[in-house]
């Protein structure tokens, strides 16, 4: 969903809210020497925007840090913190996922940037890790990686990947087989090998982890000059 001008592979996208919470992953990078997201290239979409909140989430899945959108306290509309200031140096790093509230399917989130070129690489952790496709394109699962890093020792059994429900709850989930088959593969709940499941542009992923030793890769589109 959105538009981004491909001869520059500079633009800007956005993803659908609902009312609850949506995954969502910016789906570009900054264009600045930091490539991480700032804050202020994101942007709440639609008729009604206030109250619009973006939250990152630990590893057992509750609140960290939030943001919400406010429109009328200032000149401008803005994001502001828990004590209702405006936020600044906030950014997240290229495949980060997002956990935003929102209140209707009428309202969107907005990223403005440039397209990332290389692959993401995120690094999880011991227990779940908010991540999501960082590009403007779909991507397929089998695409997505689990791996080591610069260690290619490190056991990655069992790395899993949901997509969640409004409500935070799990909604399908794919798991990180490494001996059932001939080759290490995404399984399904009935342990049977996945095919033709995509994840749409930006859209954000719940990873469950065991260590941050493991990391996963999101690869970077392939463009035609």
């Amino acid at each position: 969903m959105g538009l981004w001008r491909r001869s520059l592979f500079v633009g800007y996208a956005q993803n659908g809210l609902q009312n609850g919470a949506t995954m969502v992953a910016p789906q570009f990078l900054n264009v600045g020497a930091s490539e991480a997201m700032p804050i202020e290239a994101l942007t709440p979409t639609g008729s009604d925007t206030e109250g619009v909140e973006i939250q990152t989430l630990t590893a057992a899945g509750y609140t960290d840090k939030f943001y919400t959108w406010n429109t009328w306290m200032y000149s401008e509309p803005c994001w502001v913190d828990g004590d209702w200031n405006p936020v600044s140096d906030v950014s997240f790093e290229a495949g980060s996922g997002l956990w935003v509230q929102g209140s209707s399917a009428t309202q969107g989130f907005q990223s403005a940037g440039k397209v990332g070129k290389v692959d993401v690489n995120v690094q999880l952790r011991n227990g779940a890790t908010a991540a999501g496709n960082p590009f403007p394109v779909a991507i397929d699962l089998n695409d997505i990686l689990p791996n080591g890093g610069e260690d290619s020792t490190v056991d990655l059994e069992g790395v899993e990947i949901q997509t969640l429900t409004a409500a935070g709850y799990t909604d399908k989930f794919y798991t990180w087989n490494t001996w059932m088959y001939s080759e290490p593969c995404w399984v399904d709940a009935d342990w049977n090998t996945v095919s033709g499941v995509t994840f749409d542009p930006g859209q954000g992923l719940w990873i469950q982890g065991s260590s941050a030793a493991q990391y996963i890769r999101f690869p970077a589109p392939e463009f035609n000059n």
